[in-house]
This record gives structure tokens, C-alpha cells and sequence, in this order.
């Protein structure tokens, strides 16, 4: 299998750079190739957007505005189950690689 699958274009900047990291070990493991990467690409995406909204939940907390802290931790825990499912189609949990019989990234 090829060492890298190219990134697809609509991943820019910082989550360019996450591909770069995340798929020569994706590539390794044999979970990814050019059929799939739009679904590494929306791992990616998934676990960007994750981070910006926990940085509203936080910022909701202190700022003790509950309603808005409710709706944003609605949607993070929405994100959550995304990034879980993604990410086990993708072979990055034990469990997952177990399963499928892949071998562990390094």
C-alpha cells in the first residue's frame, strides 16, 4: 500500500497539517486509501470543530451562562459519538484494530 494518500483540498492550514500527521499511520495500518479519504477528512473536520466548541463550553461555564453551556455541550457530545465512529472505521482504537485484524499504528 502506498505510504500517503493525497490530501483531499478542502482541508486547509492546521487540518492539512493534521492529514499530513494522521494519514502516513493510517496508510501504514492499511485503513486508508484514496477510496476512503474523504472519510479521514471528515474524522479530521470532526475533531477540529470538537475543539472550537469546547472552548465555548468553557467560555459558557465562566461566564455562568448556563443555556448557552447546555447547547454547545449538546453539540460536543454530538461530535463526540461523530468522532468515535469515524475513528473506529478508521482503525484508531484498540478495539477497532482488534476486530478487524489491523496492526497497531507506531
Amino acid at each position: 500500500m502506498s505510504e500517503t494518500v493525497p490530501c483531499p483540498a478542502y482541508l486547509a492550514g492546521t487540518l492539512r497539517e493534521r492529514w499530513e500527521q494522521l494519514a502516513p499511520k493510517l496508510c501504514r495500518m492499511g485503513t486508508l486509501d484514496a477510496l476512503n479519504a474523504d472519510l479521514a477528512a471528515k474524522y479530521i473536520l470532526a475533531e477540529n470543530e470538537y475543539l472550537q466548541i469546547s472552548n465555548h463550553v468553557q467560555e459558557s461555564i465562566r461566564g455562568g451562562d448556563a443555556e448557552a453551556a447546555g447547547k454547545w455541550l449538546a453539540a460536543q457530545d454530538r461530535l463526540t459519538k461523530q468522532i468515535l465512529s469515524l475513528g473506529a472505521e478508521l482503525g484508531l482504537n484498540p478495539s477497532a484494530r482488534r476486530a478487524r485484524g489491523l496492526i497497531a499504528p507506531k
